[in-house]
């Protein structure tokens, strides 16, 4: 019956080397806090520019002996310069072309003194609609429109949304105006 001792020293042995071993193993690792999320501050979105109501304008990229070249007003008569400078007075067509980013451009009689005027622009098409309704007030022309106003004639045309205006004491009837006219008409 030996046996039996030996039995329960071996038994003792391994509870024991259970034991150590358990005590070997390491404990559960310890749940770290979760993050939470903090939140950045951000830029606080500035308000959009308010639409005006009315469409920017289209510049018409031309020049004033382009719209008109030097060769043109040779042919309607070699004594018209064109102006370095000038700057339209309020209220003609001239300075509402400026102000819609046309062109506006004076030509002068080197002889009398006397000019020319011409303005083209691009509008929008309540601008358009304005303009052709005023312009229809005059008389018909091959071109467009041609009235007299303020001692000058005023040759007024249309090339799609384009505003055409060719004003001159030269001109008292539509025929006067029409060679200008044309030749301006060509270069938009």
């Amino acid at each position: 019956m030996r046996r039996r001792p030996l039995q329960l020293a071996s038994a003792s042995v391994l509870i024991a080397a259970g034991v150590m071993l358990t005590a070997c193993t390491p404990s559960a690792p310890e749940p770290e806090p979760t993050r939470t999320p903090s939140a950045t501050p951000s830029a606080t979105p500035t308000p959009s520019a308010e639409p005006s109501g009315e469409p920017a304008p289209t510049p018409l990229g031309i020049a004033c002996d382009e719209l008109v070249t030097l060769q043109a007003m040779y042919d309607f008569n070699p004594n018209f310069s064109l102006l370095a400078s000038w700057s339209p007075e309020a209220g003609t067509a001239a300075r509402a072309a400026l102000d819609a980013e046309g062109v506006a451009c004076r030509w002068q009689n080197d002889t009398s003194g006397d000019t020319i005027d011409v303005s083209a622009a691009i509008l929008d098409e309540t601008a358009l609609a304005a303009k052709q309704a005023e312009a229809a007030s005059g008389t018909s022309a091959s071109y467009g429109w041609f009235r007299v106003a303020g001692g000058a004639g005023e040759a007024i045309a249309f090339d799609g949304s384009t505003w055409l205006v060719v004003r001159s004491v030269w001109f008292s009837s539509p025929a006067d105006a029409q060679q200008l006219v044309e030749a301006a008409l060509s270069s938009l």
